[in-house]
């Protein structure tokens, strides 16, 4: 008499987003139910306690379906460990992602842990641009700040006739900005007083 089990492991990554879709998916497939086990948490996260309570209920000949093999770890490393402790007492994981479903024999697992270093190598990738837009975004606005709070020019006489004396020999406002390190609002300024915009 067959005793073996099927069981379904779903996860997603924030407590903001719902395994329903991944638990439909399992389901769709002849999972039962109370035979699907969750985690509301980070993969990055160790204490995973839906796949420690599915880990400690596998016997040999069970299988475990996941909607994509990263779902099992938390890095690359991990998730080979877990897959290979799985097989090595005698469970078998299937997949349901399109790309990952006929890994079997030598040839299928080197396709599958291929697979699995270019999910993690794009995660990576894709951690590091979050990261640099992150720190673009804060240096375009710390650059904001000290432009918005830079204090005003002081209109000394001196200044006012040397944007004076620039514009008379043809300098247009920009350039005259540049040359006396003034705010082209600040050249304007001197020179509508004068009616010489």
């Amino acid at each position: 008499m067959d005793t073996s089990k099927r069981f379904g492991y779903a996860r997603v990554s924030t407590s903001s987003q719902l395994t329903d879709r991944q638990v439909d998916a399992l389901a769709s497939v002849g999972i039962d139910q109370v035979d699907i086990f969750t985690d509301r948490i980070s993969g990055a996260r160790q204490d995973r306690p839906g796949l420690t309570d599915l880990l400690s209920r596998v016997r040999r000949g069970d299988s475990v379906t996941v909607h994509s093999f990263d779902r099992l770890g938390r890095t690359a490393l991990h998730v080979f460990q877990t897959l290979s402790d799985l097989e090595d007492r005698g469970v078998t994981v299937y997949s349901l992602k399109e790309s990952e479903r006929a890994f079997s024999g030598a040839a299928g697992k080197f396709m599958r842990d291929v697979l699995i270093l270019v999910a993690e190598l794009e995660r990576s990738m894709n951690a590091e641009r979050v990261a640099e837009a992150r720190a673009a975004r804060a240096a375009r606005a710390k650059v904001g700040e000290q432009v918005a709070g830079r204090p005003r020019t002081a209109m000394t006489p001196e200044k006012i006739k040397k944007v004076r004396g620039m514009r008379a020999i043809g300098l247009p406002a920009n350039d005259i900005a540049q040359a006396t390190g003034m705010s082209r609002a600040s050249v304007y300024r001197i020179l509508s007083e004068v009616g010489d915009e």
